[in-house]
């Protein structure tokens, strides 16, 4: 379930299908199973990629990445992201789109779908809570809790301590893995080569990162190692703070 972010981020950008019915049914049902309407998560993250580590205008550096074993421990926790995402959603369902990044043409279309998730929402827990069935939360709710963490902890490597500049060959971080953890999060490991040219599908990118592979600046040897470099950063910046 959790895995189901990379197809919503693939479909978003078009190049998971040739056909564009099929793009946007992607995204929408893996938007809806993150909380993520799908046209919204869509005009977020084409600013994202339009801005990517501008302080100003990119929406993914309002998180702030965190700085304490406190704020690291948080965010992986997931509880900061459930909040957000919760507050974002009943936001575009009361038919407040004030956001910059959201194109005026596609407000009422946020909104609208917004809504029709809701409803959606509404329909299955009322299915749900009438046949005395607790399926949701046992095959949905529960796992996707449960699966949180992993994700922040994977999303964090992609920008994480990297330059804010508008070079994408320095803004993004490649992270080499396991053959599994590639197919369930469609090679978005790759994240320099795929902020680099976003036209090129999810399947390709293994093989363009051996082109540009070399110029990436940030390219790390697996999860673990990045983290463990992020986790002794944290421990060092607090220690000359002491010092």
């Amino acid at each position: 379930l959790i895995s189901l972010f990379a197809p919503l981020h693939e479909c978003s950008h078009s190049t998971a299908f040739k056909s564009n019915l099929l793009n946007q049914l992607a995204t929408f049902f893996c938007g809806m199973v993150h909380l993520m309407p799908s046209i919204w998560f869509r005009e977020f993250h084409m600013q994202h990629h339009r801005h990517t580590q501008d302080t100003e205008k990119d929406p993914e550096l309002r998180t702030q990445q965190p700085r304490t074993i406190g704020s690291y421990i948080f965010l992986v926790t997931g509880i900061k992201i459930w909040i957000d995402l919760v507050k974002n959603f009943f936001r575009l369902f009361s038919g407040n789109v004030k956001e910059s990044y959201i194109n005026k043409h596609n407000t009422k279309k946020v909104v609208f779908e917004a809504r029709i998730v809701f409803t959606i929402y509404l329909l299955l827990f009322l299915v749900s809570f009438n046949f005395n069935n607790a399926i949701l939360l046992y095959a949905w709710i529960i796992p996707m809790i449960i699966g949180q963490p992993f994700l922040r902890l994977f999303l964090l490597a992609e920008h994480g301590f990297c330059d804010l500049s508008s070079d994408m060959t320095k803004n993004s971080r490649t992270t080499k893995t396991n053959l599994l953890l590639r197919f369930f999060m469609w090679n978005m490991n790759y994240h320099s080569e795929h902020h680099s040219t976003p036209g090129i599908p999810f399947h390709k990118l293994q093989e363009y990162q051996k082109k540009i592979g070399h110029k990436v600046k940030y390219r790390e040897l697996g999860y673990f190692n990045f983290h463990k470099k992020y986790f002794m950063f944290i421990l060092n910046q607090k220690f000359f703070r002491w010092v």
